[in-house]
């Protein structure tokens, strides 16, 4: 059975998926020893949808920097010798065929501005909405257009972490010495996000059934350390990648959390398909989760099917929540965190995130 079987049966069904097993971090938030010493580069989350008011528009979502306290809200940059990238594929192989690549100035004069290269090279110059700790409203997010017609809007800089779950209480439950409380561990923190919303077919042509991933590098050699604008011309470390919530944190082995950062999703068969039935093995799930789980974890990568309604696993939209719909499978009946929805009220426009949290007074 094909992957886009698999997942036509499983949205019949109306399940959503995330993965956990014993105490957890987050999403991918600070997922492996290494990363936790790159916040910039680290990615939390991969959210991806059709635009509300026009379903020809997709709009992806990378958000870095986790766990940004508003008190040291201009404290958080984009790396300027990084890349943050966005990956495509119309194969189920999770070979790329296309990319969004964004790059950041240094943070000078209190600001930063970015430089992102779409197929066709399509390139949007921008400036970043820089942070304040004012206890007042945020800065108003700053959108970018793209060139006449190509229909892109870029916003990039400090948002509400758009995840929602009650992690203390999830690690109580795991360590038998509590319950769920309700509360949002992730209310009140920021993160930086690239939001871009630009036509599906500019990254996937006419396809049908495509992918996606999220993926951070960092310049190495004699390019380390200087800023990049020409991510193709420098030698490139990979640091981190994301596709589905917390397969890393919950179903990779701690030895191998690092390596899976760096590694690619088409080779996730051969190298992480065991661990991770051994790690569903492990936590009790049963063989037809299992199967919907694996699937949907090998390659690492967010599926999409533009002829279903946009609900994780198929995209992944900023209200779903992946929390309830994992427990309820692991549980085998309806089980939920009690935290229903994120701690601020996303926009229906544009870009989309809740403003950040502000110091306060």
């Amino acid at each position: 059975m094909t992957y886009w079987l698999r997942l036509t049966n499983l949205l019949a069904g109306g399940c959503g998926l995330l993965f956990l097993q014993g105490p957890v971090l987050a999403a991918d938030h600070r997922d492996a020893p290494v990363i936790d010493q790159f916040s910039a580069v680290d990615i939390n989350d991969l959210y991806m949808f059709r635009a509300p008011a026009d379903s020809s528009k997709l709009v992806v979502v990378m958000t870095t920097h986790p766990l940004s306290n508003p008190d040291f809200a201009t404290s958080y940059h984009y790396q300027p010798d990084a890349v943050y990238r966005f990956f495509f594929t119309t194969n189920e192989q999770a070979t790329p065929t296309s990319q969004v690549d964004f790059v950041f100035s240094p943070f000078e004069n209190g600001k930063q501005t970015f430089h992102a290269v779409f197929p066709n090279g399509i390139t949007v110059v921008g400036e970043v909405t820089e942070a304040t700790v004012n206890s007042g409203p945020p800065n108003e997010p700053i959108v970018t257009e793209g060139p006449a017609g190509s229909d892109i809007m870029i916003f990039t800089g400090p948002r509400d972490d758009p995840f929602f779950f009650d992690l203390v209480g999830f690690n109580r439950v795991v360590a038998g010495t509590g319950g769920f409380t309700g509360i949002d561990r992730f209310s009140g923190f920021n993160v930086n996000a690239i939001v871009a919303q630009f036509p599906i077919s500019l990254v996937v042509g006419g396809a049908q059934q495509f992918a996606a991933w999220a993926v951070t590098y960092t310049a190495t050699g004699d390019a380390a350390g200087k800023p990049i604008t020409d991510p193709a011309s420098v030698q490139l470390e990979q640091r981190d990648r994301m596709g589905n919530p917390a397969v890393n944190t919950a179903l990779i082995s701690p030895p191998l959390k690092d390596a899976y950062n760096t590694a690619i999703p088409e080779n996730d068969p051969r190298d992480f398909a065991p661990v991770i039935l051994k790690s569903l093995d492990n936590f009790g799930t049963n063989p037809q989760n299992t199967q919907i789980l694996a699937s949907v974890a090998v390659p690492d990568t967010l599926k999409f099917d533009v002829s279903k309604p946009d609900e994780y696993p198929n995209g992944r939209r900023l209200s779903d929540d992946v929390i309830d719909t994992l427990l309820t499978l692991i549980f085998n009946g309806p089980t939920s965190d009690g935290v229903n929805g994120n701690d601020a009220a996303f926009l229906d426009t544009f870009p989309y995130l809740a403003p950040p949290h502000q110091a306060q007074p």
